[in-house]
C-alpha cells in the first residue's frame, strides 16, 4: 500500500527548485540539504534527518527521495540528472515544472469554488420552489382552472428529476472508483497510458507532457555521452515509471532490429506527431540532444499556452451557467404570476 508523504506537491516542488539552486553555487549535497532544513518546519526534521543518513549510507539522491515517498515524476527527474551528471539542472526543471503546475491547478480550485457555492445556494433555492411554491402555483392554477405554462410544466417534471441527482453523481464516483481499483489499476501500463490519452482536453495535456518529459531527459542523456541504446535503456530501468520501463523495452528491442528513431517513433501513439522529425533532423545533422531540448523547450510552452488559455475559459462559462440559473428562478417565480393573471 502506497504511503503519502508529509510534503506537498508543492513543497516538494519548491523544495527541490532550492536544493537545485544551491548545487548550482557549489554546495555538496549534504550541506545543502542541512541548509534547507532550517528553512522547513519542525515536523519535517525526521525526514531530514532521514535523508542525510540516507546519502551517508551511499544511498543517491533519488533513492533518498523515494525513502521520503515524493511523487514519481519527481524522482524521475532527479534519476536521469543523476545519470547524465547535470543533477542541479534536472533539479530546478523539474521543480519549476512541478511549482507551476501545482499553481495552476490551485488556480482551478479557486475559480470552481466560487461558482460551485453558489451552484449550492442555487439549488437550495430550487429545492424551495418545487417543494413550497410549485405546489401552491399548481393548487391556484387547478381551483381557478386556468391552464398551466409550459415552463411550469417543465419545472413541475424537473422536480421528480433534481433530487435523484446526487444519487446518480455518487453512484457514479463509485463506479468509477471500482473501475479504476480492480479493473484499470490491473492493465498493462501502455494500454492505460492509451486510455488516459484518450479522454478529451486532459488526454491533449498527458500526451505534450509526456512528450517534453521524454524529450528533455533523453537530450540530457545523451548531452552527457550516452548512446541512443543506452540512453533507451537507462529508460527502461527507471523502476518509478512502470509506462517506461514497458515502452523503453519496446524501442530498445526495435532499435537492436536495426530500426530508426524516426520508424520507431512515429509508430507510437504516446508522443506529439512531431517527434518523429524532430528525431530525424537530429540525427540528420548530428545534434539529436540539441534538437531534442529546443523541442522538449517548446513544448513546455505549449503546455503553459493551452493551461492558461483553459483557465481563461473556465470562469466566463462557469459564472454565464450561472447566470442561467438564476434568470430560470425568477422566470419560475414571475411566469406563473402572469399566467395567473391572464387566467383571471
Amino acid at each position: 500500500m502506497k504511503l503519502k508523504s508529509k510534503w506537498k506537491i508543492k513543497e516538494q516542488a519548491v523544495f527541490i527548485s532550492k536544493l537545485g539552486e544551491l548545487l548550482s553555487h557549489g554546495y555538496p549535497l549534504a550541506d545543502a540539504l542541512h541548509f534547507l532544513e532550517f528553512q522547513e518546519s519542525k515536523k519535517k526534521a525526521a525526514d531530514f534527518t532521514k535523508a542525510i543518513q540516507d546519502l551517508r549510507n551511499g544511498y543517491p539522491l533519488h533513492q533518498v527521495l523515494t525513502h521520503l515517498y515524493f511523487h514519481p515524476q519527481l524522482v524521475s527527474y532527479i534519476f536521469y540528472g543523476e545519470q547524465y551528471g547535470d543533477l542541479d539542472r534536472a533539479l530546478k526543471e523539474g521543480g519549476r515544472y512541478w511549482k507551476k503546475r501545482t499553481e495552476d491547478m490551485e488556480k482551478v480550485k479557486k475559480l470552481m469554488v466560487y461558482p460551485l457555492f453558489l451552484m449550492f445556494f442555487i439549488s437550495i433555492v430550487f429545492y424551495i420552489l418545487q417543494s413550497v411554491l410549485l405546489p401552491e402555483f399548481q393548487t391556484i392554477f387547478f381551483t381557478m382552472d386556468v391552464d398551466q405554462n409550459i415552463f411550469l410544466k417543465i419545472l413541475s417534471a424537473s422536480s421528480f428529476i433534481l433530487p435523484v441527482i446526487p444519487f446518480i453523481l455518487l453512484g457514479l464516483l463509485l463506479f468509477m472508483y471500482v473501475l479504476k481499483r480492480f479493473w484499470f489499476n490491473g492493465l498493462c501500463p501502455l494500454r492505460q497510458r492509451r486510455i488516459l490519452m484518450s479522454i478529451p482536453i486532459s488526454g491533449t495535456f498527458i500526451k505534450l507532457y509526456e512528450t517534453y518529459f521524454f524529450a528533455s531527459q533523453l537530450s540530457g542523456l545523451l548531452s552527457g555521452g550516452l548512446s541512443i541504446n543506452e540512453s533507451i535503456k537507462l529508460f527502461s530501468k527507471n523502476q518509478q515509471q512502470p509506462f517506461y520501463q514497458k515502452l523503453c523495452s519496446i524501442i530498445k528491442d526495435d532499435l537492436t532490429e536495426g530500426r530508426s528513431l524516426e520508424m520507431i517513433f512515429r509508430e507510437l501513439p504516446y508522443f506529439d506527431a512531431n517527434l518523429p522529425v524532430v528525431a530525424a533532423n537530429g540525427q540528420k545533422y548530428g545534434r539529436l540532444d540539441a534538437e531534442l531540448l529546443h523541442y522538449s523547450r517548446f513544448l513546455l510552452e505549449r503546455i503553459e499556452e493551452r493551461m492558461n488559455a483553459i483557465l481563461k475559459t473556465i470562469q466566463p462559462l462557469m459564472f454565464s451557467l450561472i447566470g442561467l440559473l438564476i434568470v430560470s428562478i425568477y422566470l419560475a417565480v414571475l411566469l406563473p404570476m402572469f399566467s395567473l393573471l391572464e387566467g383571471i
